[in-house]
């Protein structure tokens, strides 16, 4: 299929990112700044500026809250016809980006009030909104919300799997949302997995989530190992993620597709903002996946999109198809520090 002819769509939370200004910590701080985002919202605004049509899926509050993250997220070019509009909370996190040997710290706040984690899947017009959809996103974040949006997010997964459409599938583990517990976060991932058609996932997920099994140290190699055996054991077409060397300050990517694994090279960054990253990485896997690129390609592509990324401000990944290819096609792909 062309491009043009497929319509994306994403169900998942839009929060408000409150973030402390100029490196300070929270209690220093007399203003905030806010952005709207989400892992869904930051996909499908990427995929809107390479030209795909966008819609996302989830419940916003009846207030100016509510309008004005409907607004925001207009302005990214994703459509908002799909919103469903009802109860009075949005979900918040603070942000306090790190210095130096200072952590970037997230702090969540009314999360599990807010007006999309507190819906229903009877809130949804769930066959209207999927009859025209060609690819449909998930967030795992929604499995560690309560036993109310995992069955949302198992029946959108069980219900587009039905209708014929792709699935997409982001692990995105937060150890803060889940306690620790790996046991109940396993049987939620393992409940949806067999409805995936393209999951973004690591070797850490497999071994600490899935609870496979590898000797191997070396992170290639595991990847090399455990992938196809989680393509074999939950019928999976496509796994994909990018691998982050904090030491050295490199990335690199990798996709499993057609039986085989392709890395892409590996490239240093330097992180102005960090958040969305990995969204930029996989709406890149997705845009190569629909436009039918060779793997080394898609592969390159998303790296490239993610390492621009951090060199961005907010969540939602802004950098265009052209300048993402200028730094792939780049002989020397060591970022200008």
């Amino acid at each position: 299929m062309k491009k043009e002819e497929h319509y994306i769509k994403a169900f998942g939370e839009v929060m408000m990112r409150l973030e402390v200004p100029n490196y300070l910590k929270l209690a220093q701080a007399q203003e905030l700044r806010i952005l709207y985002s989400g892992t869904g919202v930051n996909i499908l605004s990427a995929l809107s500026r390479f030209g795909h049509r966008t819609s996302f899926i989830t419940k916003l509050p009846e207030n100016t809250l509510g309008d004005a993250a409907k607004s925001y997220i207009r302005s990214l070019g994703i459509e908002t016809s799909d919103i469903a509009i009802g109860g009075n909370y949005l979900g918040m996190y603070f942000l306090e980006q790190g210095f130096h040997v200072r952590n970037t710290t997230v702090t969540y706040s009314n999360r599990k009030e807010s007006s999309f984690c507190t819906s229903k899947i009877t809130d949804y017009n769930v066959e209207q909104i999927l009859k025209d959809t060609s690819m449909l996103h998930l967030c795992g974040i929604m499995l560690s919300i309560s036993k109310q949006m995992r069955y949302n997010a198992l029946y959108f997964a069980k219900k587009a799997k039905q209708l014929g459409i792709t699935v997409a599938f982001d692990f995105n583990y937060r150890p803060k949302l889940w306690n620790g517990d790996y046991t109940e976060a396993q049987k939620c991932y393992e409940q949806v997995l067999p409805y995936v058609d393209i999951c973004f996932m690591t070797d850490r997920d497999a071994l600490y989530i899935l609870n496979m099994e590898s000797i191997e140290k070396n992170r290639q190699r595991r990847i090399e190992q455990l992938i196809p055996e989680i393509a074999k054991k939950y019928d999976i077409t496509i796994i994909a993620g990018s691998l982050r060397e904090e030491a050295d300050q490199q990335i690199s990517g990798f996709i499993y597709q057609d039986d085989s694994i392709c890395f892409s090279r590996k490239y240093d960054y330097r992180a102005m903002d960090r958040i969305g990253s990995g969204d930029a990485f996989s709406s890149g896997i997705i845009h190569g996946v629909i436009n039918e690129s060779a793997r080394d390609a898609i592969v390159e592509f998303a790296t490239s999109a993610c390492v621009l990324a951090h060199t961005t401000y907010g969540d939602s990944p802004i950098c265009s198809e052209e300048e993402i290819l200028f730094l792939v096609n780049q002989k020397d792909v060591q970022i200008e520090r």
